[in-house]
């Protein structure tokens, strides 16, 4: 698949610029951002707070949507937790509101309408937007493709691998598959 056949990519705003953040926006012909974070504000990056973010796409042309309330990396619903605290990616994909929010990415691709799920990490390998909304999209033969921090893009596939040996570097029992089963934390 390339790029001018996929239509939803996934992009952190980090440290950036929103300037830079906003060419890169406009570099991929994104239309709308779906900001996917649980809470729409960032405490250093103020350009990146709920209200402020949406008024300066629109001023550039771009559309907003919220939807950190139903694809977001941290759920309101405790039963996505297990008894540590951390969120099990598996109970999320079972929940209808994660179901309704995947519904809206996949209709926006249907209608073949170019849109960046946005969060906070600037390396996808760091969020729940490969780990969690990319993988759910795979199972449905949907691509998403990554904008990294240098503004490069890496398919889903290949972000997944970065998370899978980064991990296995930190693990020296653990092998792929045993990693597999886990893909359920953050």
């Amino acid at each position: 698949m390339t790029e001018k056949n996929a239509y939803i990519y996934s992009i952190g705003h980090g440290g950036r610029k929103i300037e830079d953040f906003i060419n890169l926006l406009n570099i991929y012909e994104i239309k709308y951002v779906v900001d996917v974070r649980s809470k729409p504000r960032s405490r250093f990056h103020p350009q990146f707070n709920q209200k402020k973010l949406h008024e300066l796409l629109n001023q550039s042309g771009i559309g907003y949507l919220f939807l950190g309330d139903k694809l977001g990396g941290l759920p309101s619903e405790p039963s996505c937790y297990d008894e540590k605290g951390h969120v099990v990616y598996n109970k999320v994909k079972g929940m209808s509101f994660y179901e309704e929010g995947l519904a809206r990415l996949t209709s926006a691709n249907e209608k073949k309408i170019k849109i960046a799920c946005m969060c906070s990490e600037i390396d996808p390998c760091d969020c729940h937007r490969s780990k969690l909304i990319g993988s759910s999209l795979s199972e449905q033969n949907i691509p998403m493709l990554h904008i990294n921090k240098l503004g490069h893009i890496e398919d889903q596939e290949t972000v997944i691998k970065h998370v899978i040996n980064s991990t296995l570097g930190n693990d020296l029992f653990s092998d792929e598959s045993s990693l597999k089963s886990r893909n359920s934390y953050r």
